[in-house]
C-alpha cells in the first residue's frame, strides 16, 4: 500500500530479502511486495486470484439475497485496495444459482470447469446442489450455512452453524441467569420435528446446565392457535423466561395478550434467534418490547472499531446501499473476510489443498472483531458457536439496546459446549 517516502529504501530492502527467501519473485510495478513465481495451481496467476461467488441473482430468493454482493464486493474492495492478499488482487467472477438446486450445480460447474477458480463462496439457500461435485473436486468452500450439507463436507467452511447436532453450549443459560431467570416457558411452532422444535431443545439445554427449568412447552400455529389461549397457559406455568423459536407476527400477538392479561410483567427475559433489525421495530414496535435476539456476529449499535470499518468499506465500494446495517451485508461481509483469510493461511503460493488444509487449522479466527469469538474452524463444522452477543428491543419500541457482561468489556457473552442430548 501507500509508504512514507521516507522508509521507501527500507521497505525496498526487505521486499528484496522476501523475495530471496521465497524463491523468487517480482515486484508489483508500485513498489510493492514481491509477488512469488509460483507451480501452476487453480484460479492463481502472476499477479491475481481468480475466485467465484455464487447467489441467487434471480428466482424466488433474489430479493432476501440482495445485500449479498454488497457485502462482499465491499470485503474484497478493502483487501485489493491494500494490494491483495501476498500481492495478489483478487478477481472475483459473479455467478447467478436462480435460486435452484439445477441452478446452483450449473453455477458451480462454470466456475470451476471454465473459469477455473480456486475456491467458491456461496450465499445462497441452494448450495446442496454443488455440495457433492465442489467436494469431489476438492474446491474450497465458504459460506452461510441455510442447509444441513454444509455439516458433511470437509471442504465447506462458515463462521456459525445453523443446523447443528444436540450438542447445546451454556451461553443463553448464562445469559438469562444474569438477567434473574429462573422459571421457562417454550413458545415453539406447533408442527413437530420443525426446526422450531430443534432449536428451542437447544435453548432448553442450555437453560437447565445454569439451574433453570423449563415448566413448559405451547406449541403455536400461526392462524389457528388462540394467542388468548396460549397466554394463559404461559402465565398459569409461572414462568419468568419466555423463549420464543417462532414467527415474530406470532411472538407479537402472544405478548399482547399476555400483557393485556397482566401476565407480562413477570417476564424477566424473552428471548428469540430471530428478528434482529430496523425492520422489525418499524413492523411491531412496542408490542415486541423487552425482546432479546442472540447474534453470531457483533451488533450495529456496539459501535465498535470492527463495526465503524464495515460501514466505512460499504460507503466506499457498496455505495448503491444507502443504509449498510443489514444482516445479510454483514454475514457476507464476514463470509468473505474468512475466504480471504483462508488464502493468507494457505500460504505465498495457494492451492485448493493448502487453502483447506491450513484454514481447518486456525483456531482464533474473528473476523477482526465483527463475530464474537475467536472461532475453532478446526472443530466448528456442525457445532454452534460458543459466544453470541445479545440486543434487546428498548421500552418503547424504538432501538435495540446491547446488553454487556457483568465485566462491561465486551459485547460478546461465551459459554461452554455441553454434553449431547438424548
Amino acid at each position: 500500500m501507500v509508504m512514507v517516502r521516507a522508509r521507501l529504501v527500507a521497505v525496498a530492502s526487505v521486499a528484496v530479502l522476501a523475495a530471496a527467501l521465497v524463491g523468487c519473485g517480482s515486484a508489483d510495478g508500485d513498489g510493492g511486495p514481491a509477488v512469488p513465481s509460483c507451480p501452476p495451481a487453480p484460479g492463481v496467476s502472476g499477479d491475481t486470484i481468480r475466485v467465484g461467488l455464487i447467489f441467487p441473482d434471480s428466482g424466488n430468493l433474489r430479493a432476501a439475497f440482495v445485500p449479498v454482493r454488497s457485502g462482499v464486493n465491499a470485503r474484497i474492495g478493502v483487501e485489493n485496495d491494500a494490494g491483495g492478499v501476498n500481492g495478489r488482487k483478487i478477481e472475483l467472477i459473479v455467478r447467478d444459482d436462480a435460486s435452484s438446486q439445477s441452478g446452483n450445480l450449473s453455477a458451480a460447474q462454470d466456475l470451476v470447469e471454465r473459469s477455473d477458480v480456486l475456491g467458491v463462496i456461496e450465499l445462497t439457500a441452494t448450495a446442496t446442489g454443488s455440495a457433492d461435485y465442489l467436494a469431489a473436486n476438492n474446491v474450497p468452500v465458504v459460506g452461510i450455512t441455510a442447509e444441513e450439507v454444509w455439516n458433511h463436507h470437509d471442504n465447506m467452511f462458515a463462521f456459525s452453524y445453523t443446523f447443528t447436532a444436540n450438542e447445546p453450549v451454556s451461553t443463553f443459560g448464562k445469559f438469562v441467569k444474569a438477567r434473574g431467570g429462573t422459571r421457562a416457558a417454550i413458545l415453539e411452532d406447533g408442527f413437530a420435528g420443525s426446526a422450531s422444535a430443534q432449536i428451542a431443545e437447544q435453548v432448553r439445554a442450555s437453560l437447565a446446565s445454569q439451574g433453570i427449568d423449563t415448566v413448559g412447552r405451547f406449541g403455536f400455529t400461526a392462524g389457528s392457535s388462540s394467542p388468548a389461549r396460549v397466554a394463559a397457559d404461559i402465565r398459569a406455568s409461572g414462568a419468568d423466561v419466555l423463549v420464543a423459536t417462532v414467527a415474530n407476527s406470532s411472538l407479537a400477538s402472544v405478548l399482547a395478550a399476555l400483557r393485556q392479561s397482566g401476565g407480562g410483567d413477570a417476564l424477566k427475559v424473552i428471548i428469540s434467534p430471530s428478528g434482529y433489525g430496523r425492520q422489525l421495530l418499524q413492523e411491531y414496535g412496542a408490542a415486541l418490547a423487552g425482546l432479546t435476539v442472540w447474534l453470531n456476529y457483533t451488533p450495529f449499535e456496539a459501535e465498535t472499531p470492527a463495526i465503524t470499518s464495515f460501514r466505512e468499506a460499504m460507503a466506499r465500494f457498496s455505495p448503491e446501499m444507502s443504509d449498510p446495517d443489514s444482516e445479510l451485508a454483514v454475514v457476507s461481509y464476514i463470509s468473505a473476510d474468512l475466504f480471504l483469510h483462508g488464502l493468507r493461511v494457505a500460504g505465498p503460493c495457494p492451492t485448493r489443498e493448502s487453502f483447506i488444509s491450513n484454514l481447518r487449522q486456525v483456531t482464533d479466527y474473528d473476523a477482526g472483531g465483527l463475530v464474537p469469538g475467536p472461532i475453532s474452524l478446526r472443530d466448528n463444522r456442525g457445532r454452534p458457536n460458543l459466544c453470541y452477543s445479545f440486543v434487546t428491543v428498548d421500552e418503547a419500541g424504538q432501538s435495540w439496546q446491547v446488553q454487556l457482561p457483568d465485566d462491561g468489556q465486551a459485547t460478546q457473552w461465551c459459554g461452554e459446549l455441553l454434553a449431547s442430548t438424548p
